[in-house]
C-alpha cells in the first residue's frame, strides 16, 4: 500500500541506524578493554621484574588477573559474531595468549610459577596490539560440537605447552647464572632446580593429553585432515605429539632431565608453533 512506504522506510532507516550505533558501541568497548588489557600486562610484568619473591604473588598477581579479566572482556565481543565464531590470525594469537596467562594465574595457585608472567605477559599484551589494529581476512562461521571441542582442546594445549618452553627457557636461565655464581635477584627468586623440572614435566604432561584430545577430535570431525591447507599443520602437530611423547616417556622411564628436557621441549614447541601459527598465516594471508 503506497500510505505504508514512507512508513517502513523510516522503520527501515531507524533499525539501520540502531544497527550502526550498536556496533560503534561495541568496537568502542572492544577498543577499550583491548588498551586496559594491554597496559596492565605490561604494568603486571614491570612490576614482576622489579618486586621480590614475596610481592610477586600480590600486586603483579593481581594487576595480571585484571588484565585478564579484560582481555575476557575483549575476546567476548571479537570473537562472538552474529555470523558465527571468528578465528582469523589476530584473534587466534589474543585467544592463546589469554589461556597462556589463565594457565599461569591457574597454576601459581598451587605452584610458584608466577615469575612465567615476565616473560607471558608482555608477550599477551603484544598479541592484543595485533589483534586490536588487524583488520580480519575470514568472517565469521558456525562451528559443531565436535570441531569447538578440537579448537578449545588445540588452544589448551598449545597454551601449557607456550608455558613449558617459558618454564625450559627460564632453565636455561637459571643454569647458567648458577653455574657462574651470578645468584641475581631474578634467580633468587625462582624456585629450586629440581622444583622447576618437575612443574617442567607436570605442565607437558598435561599439555600432551590436550593435544591428544586436539588430534584424536580432529580426526573424528575434521572432513580432511591432510587436505591441502590443513596437510603441514597436521603433520607438524603429529611429530610435536612424538617428541613430546618420546620426551615424557624418557623422563620417567629413564629419568630423563637438564639439557636434554629442554632440548627437546622446545624442539616440540617450535613444530607447534609452526603448526598453530605458521600455517594459519600462509593458509590466510598467502593462499
Amino acid at each position: 500500500m503506497p500510505f505504508l512506504e514512507p512508513a517502513l522506510g523510516i522503520s527501515s532507516q531507524l533499525d539501520y541506524d540502531g544497527c550502526n550505533y550498536f556496533t560503534e558501541h561495541i568496537a568502542m568497548i572492544s577498543l577499550f578493554t583491548g588498551i586496559g588489557a594491554l597496559l596492565l600486562y605490561l604494568l603486571s610484568a614491570w612490576n614482576q621484574n622489579k618486586a621480590s619473591a614475596s610481592q610477586v604473588s600480590k600486586r603483579g598477581y593481581l594487576l595480571s588477573l585484571l588484565g585478564w579479566g579484560l582481555h575476557s572482556a575483549n575476546l567476548s565481543l571479537h570473537l562472538f559474531t552474529q555470523a558465527g565464531l571468528l578465528l582469523d590470525l589476530g584473534a587466534a594469537l589474543s585467544l592463546t595468549a589469554w589461556a597462556v596467562i589463565g594457565v599461569i594465574l591457574i597454576s601459581s595457585l598451587r605452584n610458584p610459577v608466577a615469575n612465567l608472567l615476565i616473560f607471558a605477559a608482555p608477550i599477551a599484551a603484544l598479541a592484543i596490539a595485533v589483534d586490536t589494529v588487524s583488520v580480519p581476512s575470514i568472517t565469521g562461521r558456525q562451528y559443531s560440537h565436535g570441531i569447538l571441542v578440537h579448537i578449545i582442546a588445540s588452544i589448551l594445549g598449545y597454551a601449557l605447552f607456550a608455558v613449558a618452553a617459558c618454564q625450559a627457557v627460564l632453565l636455561i636461565y637459571q643454569n647458567r647464572h648458577l653455574k657462574h655464581h651470578q645468584a641475581s635477584r631474578f634467580i633468587t627468586s625462582l624456585p629450586p632446580l629440581q622444583t622447576m623440572e618437575s612443574l617442567l614435566f607436570e605442565v607437558l604432561a598435561a599439555g600432551q593429553i590436550f593435544l591428544t584430545l586436539a588430534l584424536v577430535t580432529g580426526f573424528v570431525y575434521v572432513d580432511d585432515l591432510f587436505a591441502q591447507q590443513l596437510a603441514h599443520k597436521t603433520i607438524l602437530s603429529l611429530i610435536a605429539w612424538v617428541i613430546f611423547s618420546i620426551l615424557l616417556w624418557g623422563h620417567y622411564r629413564l629419568g630423563w632431565r637438564g639439557r636434554m628436557a629442554i632440548r627437546w621441549t622446545l624442539w616440540g614447541f617450535a613444530n607447534l608453533a609452526l603448526a598453530f601459527f605458521g600455517t594459519k598465516l600462509v593458509v590466510e594471508f598467502v593462499l
